[in-house]
């Protein structure tokens, strides 16, 4: 849960902003899976910025 989050809002899913990074391998890590598994998986509407 990521608080204070609106709809148009601009998130990171995977990807670095400042000093913060999220990776495939961390997420995968979370979800007890494999990073491709993790990327597969993004839903082609979510906009690649």
């Amino acid at each position: 849960h990521i608080p204070d989050v609106r709809p148009g809002a601009e998130v990171v899913l995977l990807g670095e902003q400042g000093e913060e990074r999220i990776t495939a391998e961390m997420v995968a890590g979370w979800l007890g899976t494999i990073n491709y598994e993790v990327v597969t998986t993004i839903l082609p509407r979510v906009p690649r910025l």
